[in-house]
């Protein structure tokens, strides 16, 4: 004869198979998914180390962008004061565009892999349509969206379509697939490859 004990611990062991199971599942899902990129293999590589070190890098530009808007334009909003506002905002906007693009132009000539550079804007690229998708349904019908267009156009879409330009025009110049039968190995797999 079973006690109350013993049934509620099969049924509390029931539920943690079943969470157990379920659990799995999800991560199964999720193989077979965009974000299976971002997953690592049984051996404990990346499954697709550009993509991880790209989304790390778009992390870097926004804070240079950031940094960029937040010191360039203090020290040229007086120099500009007396231009007709339009121009003043290209300017400003261009010369942080000029700030990200030197930065990105530095890690390109540092980093074996030419791809990272144009890898980091393609993502910025990604943030910059959802940003806009997003903002555009959360302003809509608030009077709100003219403003919005503005400050999207002078702070994010001016820098990072220059960026992008930038960095598609490096990539195209300076990568070179990897020969048949020779594997590409760039140096961030050092890191990343278990001894």
């Amino acid at each position: 004869m079973y006690d109350i004990d013993d049934l509620d611990r099969q049924a509390y062991q029931a539920k943690k198979d079943e969470k157990k199971a379920e659990r799995k599942g999800k991560w199964a899902k999720r193989e077979k998914s965009f974000w299976k990129a971002f997953l690592f293999t049984k051996d404990g590589k990346p499954k697709s180390g550009l993509m991880i070190y790209t989304f790390c890098l778009s992390f870097l530009f926004i804070a240079v962008y950031i940094l960029a808007f937040n010191y360039l334009i203090d020290w040229l909003a007086p120099v500009l004061a007396d231009m007709n506002t339009v121009v003043a905002n290209l300017l400003q906007s261009l010369a942080v565009s000029a700030v990200g693009i030197l930065v990105g132009a530095l890690l390109h000539l540092l980093l074996k892999d030419k791809r990272l550079f144009f890898g980091t804007f393609v993502w910025m690229t990604v943030y910059l349509v959802a940003a806009f998708i997003t903002l555009l349904i959360m302003l809509r019908g608030s009077g709100a969206t003219g403003v919005f267009l503005d400050f999207y156009l002078w702070f994010m879409l001016i820098p990072v379509l220059t960026g992008l330009a930038a960095s598609y025009a490096l990539y195209k110049k300076d990568y070179t697939a990897p020969r048949e039968g020779e594997e590409e190995d760039a140096p961030w797999k050092q890191y990343t490859q278990r001894r």
